[in-house]
């Protein structure tokens, strides 16, 4: 591989194309890492290379937030090359490859900043003439960013050649397969077929060879497939963008963006009694892109679910997702170290990074979204129903999965899943349609109807099939939406498939919340007609079950202390205790114990914060850490798992803004950001690179001594010259540590923590002890690792 082009240092190969490379580069002069593209082509060609390099200087001068800008373009042996800000992450088609087809709302927030970039293009008198996925990237917040427009054709420019063809064959406008016309309706035409792979999943215009995809794109109207669930709307502007006669086309991008705004705008009036499943569907859909409690919801389930299946990513990725909220990761904490969890393998876990260890990816991420769930729903006009709704699609998963238990399943975080979500429909009716379903209520008093007839009468859908209409919108798992569908009444037999066996365990654990919200003097005798009805399907004893229903009672009163949820103020949290009871005398008898030992607050290791309060106990959240690493150094371990753990402690404890380990690179010489916790961490890991060589800077003092270093302001006069530059532009803290780990003297790795206001990092004796301690856990930990 080539080490220099101009002044620029090649330090990678991005990518490759059949007439391009692009490699990271570095500016010397600059201190800043790049993008280098380099253009090949068969004929050496220097009038046509001082074309480009022209239409590079009018894209140099474009400036917009969704751009990635050129820096600088010249020529190296008779190649043009083209210098872009370096942005870290990955392109729409990567990330196209790893998850799939993506949700309407997903693929739309992805697109409009796009055709923002390619609106700004055009006004400038820019065409981009080669949008698509690979030409998108999204930086490591998942903001899009369009690049590549150094082929971009000025609108003035003249024809090129009939002959030859310019840009990808697969995302070209039919106009220009043609007649070779490329206008602000061809980039329009693009940014169609990018929104249709988003929702499809794969590329609109396939084919065998070149000719047989440029037939297509001429000779036929490109529609998404019959599996592909987008509703008409969406469907007839992605259309509209895809005509094949310019004409017909939305005329700029900036038509497109409108399109959409309207599409994502909601309807003012709700949907007539009656007025039919769709127009409900469509409706919820509408009011649901403009309350971002449900989707927002569902895109942590899709983005939890399609995290890489490397066990070290799993861990790291669910971890920095749960650590950016902090209540949710002291609930989670909570939950973890409760009776339940006991006999699991927690009761003393005091980072989310161990507990993902120790209880596994599916327990972790089961207890977040549940724990999730119930946030979305607090603090609306009907927050007391919600509240109803949710406790008992809470117990319904509590339930499925320790019947499952009891039954010696093997899939119990599945059918924990399955069985909360089972309810998804009345969760959804109650949080958008409120006065629609106190309707529905009354119906099925009045009208002494089922709850679904009455839901059919009121919203002209039942809750079941609102609720997998949504899941499949959201893209949930065949096997969730599958165990959406209620069981045919009458004999349940025994389930042959994993999805038939979810479905009766989800079926099984709502039927039995049924059990419990009947009268006192009813529930035996339905609960006899339950077990009657799954004598085959669910291999228990009555009493088996019963008492699986006592235990999941007693979870669901812990789980709701922990999250301060009062289940006596909720009609179905005192039915559960009844229930547990056995009567409504003893209930009455009990009621200030159970009421007690759910609003008792115990304090438990790395869950110290009080209620209403974001103070965390520094010294216990470090001391309890410290035990955690103890205990798993004695225990079979990924030298990843335990460093992550050390790293996560001291990003609770202390407050930090950042906390970031580096590697030594023995090979490069040098100390090389590797992963950690806060904000923006994975671009900063890799600009974080310092020789270790000598330096005279604050970096190279710290690991050659292996000394403790606080930096309280980087731009105090004393010490202001010892930071580097290269420190300077890659972070925007003023205060930092530096604890670095050596082994016999030499620096293997080091640990930084910072805050962006200077003088904002206290570390008091006792803690700067227990930091030093949970430092040398990690020389141990990468001593025992080799």
């Amino acid at each position: 591989m080539i080490r220099r082009i101009g002044r620029f240092e090649i330090r990678g190969e991005l990518g490759r194309g059949a007439q391009s490379v692009v490699y990271r580069g570095f500016d010397p002069q600059l201190q800043r890492e790049v993008a280098i593209k380099t253009l090949h082509f068969t004929r050496p060609d220097p009038a046509q290379n001082q074309v480009l390099l022209a239409e590079a200087r009018a894209v140099g001068k474009l400036r917009h937030a969704a751009v990635v800008p050129i820096f600088e373009a010249g020529e190296e042996g008779g190649d043009l090359y083209l210098v872009f800000e370096y942005v870290p992450g990955r392109n729409l088609a990567q990330f196209l490859n790893q998850s799939g087809a993506l949700p309407a709302v997903k693929a739309l927030s992805i697109l409009r900043p796009v055709l923002d970039a390619i609106e700004a293009a055009h006004a400038a008198g820019i065409v981009h003439r080669d949008l698509k996925p690979s030409n998108i990237l999204l930086d490591d917040n998942g903001t899009p960013r369009v690049m590549d427009f150094g082929i971009a054709a000025r609108f003035d420019a003249p024809s090129e050649r009939m002959d030859e063809l310019t840009g990808t064959p697969a995302y070209m406008a039919p106009e220009y397969v043609e007649r070779r016309e490329s206008s602000a309706r061809s980039d329009v035409f693009a940014a169609g077929l990018v929104l249709f792979e988003m929702l499809a999943g794969r590329r609109a215009v396939e084919g065998e060879s070149l000719a047989a995809m440029l037939r297509r794109i001429v000779g036929e109207d490109l529609r998404l497939p019959d599996n592909v669930t987008v509703d008409d709307r969406l469907a007839a502007i992605l259309y509209k963008a895809l005509a094949r006669d310019p004409a017909l086309r939305y005329q700029s991008a900036r038509q497109f963006a409108e399109a959409l705004d309207d599409y994502l705008e909601p309807e003012v009036e709700a949907p007539a009694d009656g007025g039919g499943r769709q127009a409900t569907i469509d409706f919820l859909l509408r009011r649901m892109r403009h309350k971002s409690d449900f989707p927002a919801l569902s895109e942590s389930v899709s983005a939890i679910n399609k995290i890489a299946n490397s066990e070290t990513e799993s861990v790291g990725k669910l971890s920095n997702t749960i650590l950016k909220d902090f209540a949710l990761t002291n609930k989670l904490l909570r939950l973890v170290n409760s009776a339940y969890f006991r006999s699991a393998g927690g009761g003393n876990i005091s980072t989310v990074s161990r507990a993902v260890i120790v209880l596994g990816f599916e327990t972790v991420r089961n207890i977040a979204i549940t724990v999730l769930l119930f946030e979305h729903l607090q603090n609306k006009g009907n927050a007391n129903q919600l509240k109803e709704e949710f406790l008992r699609a809470n117990l319904a998963g509590v339930l499925a999965r320790d019947l499952g238990a009891t039954a010696e399943m093997h899939d119990l975080e599945q059918v924990f899943i399955c069985a909360l979500f089972h309810s998804l429909g009345r969760l959804l009716a109650q949080y958008y349609f409120p006065e629609e379903s106190d309707e529905i209520r009354r119906v099925v008093v009045q009208k002494n109807s089922s709850e679904e007839q009455a839901a059919q009468r009121v919203l002209g859908i039942s809750f079941e099939d609102l609720g997998i209409a949504i899941a499949r919108q959201w893209g949930f798992p065949s096997l969730i939406v599958g165990s959406m569908r209620r069981l045919q009444p009458g004999h349940v037999r025994k389930p042959a498939t994993q999805e038939e066996r979810l479905r009766v365990f989800s079926g099984f654990a709502n039927e039995l919340c049924g059990v419990i919200q009947a009268t006192p003097e009813a529930r035996e005798r339905e609960l006899k007609k339950v077990m009657t009805r799954f004598v085959d399907g669910i291999p228990l004893a009555e009493n088996e079950v019963v008492q699986t229903v006592h235990r999941a009672i007693e979870e669901i009163g812990e789980f709701a202390r922990i999250i301060h949820l009062n289940v006596q103020q909720t009609a179905f949290g005192r039915q559960m205790q009844q229930f547990a009871s056995g009567d409504d005398a003893a209930a009455e008898a009990d009621d200030e114990s159970f009421n007690g030992t759910l609003l008792r607050e115990e304090i438990i290791p790395g869950a110290l914060a009080s209620a209403g309060s974001e103070q965390v106990d520094a010294q216990a959240v470090l001391t309890a850490g410290i035990q955690d690493i103890s205990n798993t150094l004695v225990e079979g371990y990924r030298l990843n798992d335990i460093l992550r753990i050390i790293l996560e402690t001291m990003y609770r404890a202390m407050g930090f803004k950042r906390v970031l380990l580096c590697i030594r690179d023995a090979r490069g010489g040098v100390m090389q950001g590797r992963f950690g916790f806060g904000p923006d961490t994975g671009e900063i890991a890799r600009a974080f690179q310092f020789p270790l060589s000598f330096t005279p800077d604050i970096f190279h003092a710290a690991t050659s001594k292996g000394a403790d270093i606080l930096i309280s302001d980087i731009d105090d006069p004393k010490i202001a010259a010892r930071i580097p530059d290269w420190y300077r532009q890659a972070v925007p803290a003023r205060s930092f540590v530096l604890l670095p780990l050596n082994i016999k003297g030499s620096p293997v790795a080091l640990i930084y923590a910072d805050c962006d206001e200077a003088g904002g990092i206290h570390i008091p004796d006792k803690e700067l002890s227990l930091l030093r301690t949970l430092r040398n856990q990690a020389v141990l930990a990468i001593k025992q690792g080799g």
